[in-house]
């Protein structure tokens, strides 16, 4: 089967890889830079429990497959190492999550008694206990609780590994232009390919298609892609020092992530802003807050700062399968959860492009359901 990719972020590539690994030959079609734009700026955060055990107003069914997207990590992971002779960047520590005010200290309690009613695995600690574990922790710290579901990746390396299996693969195409689109009594058709696969983050929506001349966005043709808006964030990663934590820690929407070069610190969420460059005093207030939760980053340069743009829906779930227009495919959406579930999107999106089969789960994030439920 030819199948065409229409992005080379985490969520094309992954899946580009998975369709060529069952025996189709693939193109990627990317207009920027391969592996870069949201893919790149991520902290690559695999945390089932803390982006989607509790929070509001989210999809019913977004813990489940985060939760599935996680467990696949650590098979896949050894996978991509073994197929791409890379690192993975895969990283199976668990993680804690800290309250630095009796406000913080509440909505921890709230996350852990979502937890318990979903029969997540955690442990309670106190902050002497917290402290043994994360030296680097500040001692203001009121509770903590450690994770062992959420785990972290160094998402460019990840990609680095990806982009080398695309490379090598004689099933593997890519192509940096745009792709060849045709609007046909109200179809999307593709020369060459029996499917296509759209992972465009958020331009998914303006990705164009002709006729005779004209251009449409693939909204035009089915408006659940208008669904996928863009949401800002702001990140810096700092030198790593004796003092520097080892462990990844969140604290409400700050979390300080190690890698084995640097420290990085982030992130906003800005939506409907299509951020390309860092402000200075976001920056500065990031690292502030970090400072407060492990002391040793006020003393410690800053090497990189930077602007992402998330693609998301209202309800923060990814919209999976086929759109309105037959052997047309999307997989886009993801928000903050891109690189936890970039190895199961590609499963499933596998499964249906080349097996028509869909997966139980999946379901529930096909592009009907998704704009049954957003009506």
């Amino acid at each position: 089967m030819r199948v065409a990719v229409l992005g080379a972020g985490i969520i094309g590539l992954t899946c580009a890889v998975e369709l060529a690994a069952r025996g189709a030959t693939v193109t990627i079609f990317e207009k920027s830079q391969p592996g870069r734009g949201a893919s790149w700026a991520a902290a690559g955060m695999l945390a089932p429990a803390f982006e989607a055990a509790n929070q509001p107003g989210q999809h019913p069914h977004l813990f489940e497959l985060c939760r599935a997207g996680a467990a696949l990590w650590p098979q896949w992971a050894k996978r991509l190492e073994a197929v791409s002779q890379m690192p993975s960047g895969f990283y199976g520590k668990a993680t804690l999550a800290v309250a630095m005010s009796v406000d913080a200290e509440a909505r921890l309690r709230a996350l852990q008694a979502a937890m318990v009613s979903k029969n997540i695995a955690f442990e309670a600690l106190s902050p002497a206990e917290a402290m043994s574990s994360e030296p680097a922790l500040s001692g203001k710290m009121r509770s903590a609780l450690r994770l062992p579901t959420d785990m972290q990746v160094d998402n460019r390396a990840t990609l680095r590994a990806l982009l080398a299996i695309c490379q090598r693969s004689p099933r593997i195409s890519l192509i940096l232009q745009e792709a060849a689109l045709k609007l046909k009594e109200d179809r999307i058709t593709h020369d060459g390919f029996d499917a296509t696969l759209v992972c465009a983050g958020w331009q998914t929506a303006v990705v164009s298609a002709f006729e005779q001349g004209q251009r449409f966005r693939l909204a035009d043709v089915d408006p659940v892609l208008d669904e996928i808006d863009c949401y800002g964030g702001q990140m810096l990663s700092v030198h790593r020092s004796s003092a520097s934590p080892m462990t990844t820690i969140r604290a409400d929407d700050v979390y300080i992530v190690p890698k084995t070069d640097r420290t990085i610190i982030g992130a906003t969420v800005e939506p409907g802003r299509t951020l390309d460059t860092a402000e200075a005093h976001v920056i500065a207030d990031l690292k502030q807050r970090a400072a407060e939760i492990c002391p040793a980053i006020r003393d410690v340069e800053i090497i990189e700062t930077w602007a992402g743009i998330r693609p998301g829906t209202h309800n923060h779930a990814p919209i999976l399968g086929q759109t309105t227009s037959p052997g047309l495919y999307v997989a886009s959406g993801h928000y903050r959860n891109g690189i936890l579930l970039a190895p199961l999107t590609a499963q499933i999106m596998a499964d249906m492009i080349l097996d028509g089969s869909v997966m139980k789960l999946a379901g529930a994030f096909s592009p009907g359901q998704f704009m049954s439920a957003a009506v």
